[in-house]
């Protein structure tokens, strides 16, 4: 249901024009402040009139597929064939069990919404991953799926495109760490603003932030170069271009809208400061976990505390250590992956919590699909023993903050977990309740490059996930 309200007005605006932008530079830069205001109000203009029930999101994308049975939705009666090696353990939400590798998030089950009813048609990650992130269905289900511009726009994207600062805000609207996802040598559709265009795509922010001397390049400003010289337009372009080299490198390829956009990331320093996690307590980064998937956690915490609207962190790329336990399933899940995650997403529940986040913060812990209900058999098969194959056909998410409903079981799966038995969730249907959870209207008709009509998704929102 629609509700009056006004478009947010971006945060620092004010204090940006006085502080950083004098008349001087912005026409030093070629007008880039005038574009950039002209584009907020015209974002102001479009925007949706929904009020948003979310200020921020965190989306934490598990890439290669965790296995719903071994982790949400236990089937403890069900033949050794299916339910698997674990057993399970009571959670802090009465009635619901998880499985025994998962012993701090069953401590704060009472915060979450957990769906045990997602579910699709499509087997392959790339087009997977591109749906999870879009919510749009793809074409091809086929491993080799590569990103190009015509892609459906991710949900940062979109929220970049209806809630952007403008070229001049003090943060970037939408940040992914701590890689670029790949399956293999594809990079994955659905990453960046596709079809928005590029200036919508996220700062991508790559490196492991659990090493003593990880930087992110990205933001920083040679040492002998001080925030007064940007002033000067070709000392900009000298450092943009160098930062561009580092883009390509790692395929992400750029176009002017970088340009555009790299003069108030670098400039202004507040995205900058949220990733300097030696201003962490250390007894908070050992809560988080001190390795890669923790320190990504904790900077996601740091960048929306900071500003930063929508952050997606991959936990996990495949091949070299994502989620997809075609063989050995539960040795991987309980000595390599699970670990460090059900430190980490614990952590960051009770972190957002305490701070006083959780209310305005819409986390989101999902895979692009779950792991077949029958445990694999040693044979000439592409699923090794111990294994589970791809399954997208039933599968779980959670959802916490953001004014999610605490402690609720929404859906459930079949006896052996194979097809959803109640309330059944596409996809489309989380995007959907995400854009209507930000306030914007998933049903929205934007134009792409070429000037079509396109709409944002077909799914439903969820209203009922929401108190």
């Amino acid at each position: 249901m629609r509700q009056p309200g006004r478009p947010l007005a971006p945060q620092g605006q004010a204090s940006m024009m006085r502080g950083l932008w004098t008349r001087r530079a912005l026409l030093r830069v070629g007008g880039l402040g005038l574009l950039g205001l002209a584009g907020w109000l015209r974002l102001q203009a479009t925007a949706s009139a929904n009020r948003p029930r979310v200020r921020s999101v965190i989306l934490l994308q598990h890439y290669g597929a965790p296995s719903h049975i071994d982790l949400w939705d236990p089937k403890p009666d069900a033949p050794v064939e299916i339910r698997g090696e674990f057993s399970t353990l009571a959670t802090s939400l009465p009635g619901y069990r998880v499985t025994e590798i998962m012993p701090h998030i069953a401590r704060i089950c009472h915060r979450l919404t957990i769906v045990r009813s997602m579910h699709h048609r499509v087997t392959n990650h790339n087009p997977a991953t591109y749906q999870a992130l879009t919510g749009y269905t793809p074409e091809r289900d086929q491993v080799q799926v590569a990103a190009s511009s015509s892609d459906w726009p991710a949900l940062g994207a979109v929220l970049a495109r209806f809630r952007a600062h403008g070229q001049i805000g003090p943060t970037a609207p939408f940040v992914q760490l701590p890689h670029v996802a790949f399956d293999q040598v594809y990079k994955c559709p659905g990453q960046g603003g596709g079809w928005l265009g590029k200036k919508y795509d996220p700062l991508i922010l790559v490196g492991d932030p659990s090493r003593p001397d990880y930087r992110a390049d990205e933001l920083y400003l040679p040492a002998d170069l001080p925030v007064e010289r940007l002033e000067d337009r070709r000392t900009l372009l000298q450092t943009v271009e160098a930062r561009l080299r580092r883009m390509e490198h790692i395929g992400l390829g750029h176009d002017d809208a970088y340009y555009q956009r790299a003069f108030a990331i670098l400039a202004a320093p507040a995205t900058r400061r949220a990733l300097d996690l030696s201003a962490e307590p250390p007894a908070v980064r050992d809560r988080y976990g001190r390795n890669k998937v923790g320190q990504s956690y904790l900077l996601a915490r740091r960048l929306v505390e900071a500003g930063v609207h929508f952050v997606t962190c991959f936990n996990g790329s495949n091949p070299a250590d994502g989620w997809d336990t075609h063989a050995n399933n539960f040795a991987e899940l309980k000595h390599r992956l699970m670990p460090a995650d059900d430190l980490a997403f614990s952590a960051l529940i009770e972190d957002l919590h305490v701070r006083g986040l959780l209310d305005s913060t819409l986390v989101i812990w999902a895979g692009e699909f779950g792991r077949k209900p029958h445990v694999a058999q040693p044979g000439p098969t592409f699923v090794g023993k111990a294994g589970r194959d791809h399954w997208p056909y039933c599968y779980s998410i959670v959802l916490a903050g953001g004014g999610v409903r605490q402690g609720m079981l929404y859906g459930a799966s079949d006896r052996f977990g194979a097809y959803p038995q109640e309330k059944p969730v596409t996809p489309a249907d989380l995007a959907a309740t995400v854009y209507w959870a930000l306030g914007i209207d998933p049903h929205a008709v934007l134009t792409d490059q070429a000037g079509r009509p396109l709409t944002l998704t077909s799914g439903t929102p969820i209203q009922e996930w929401f108190g």
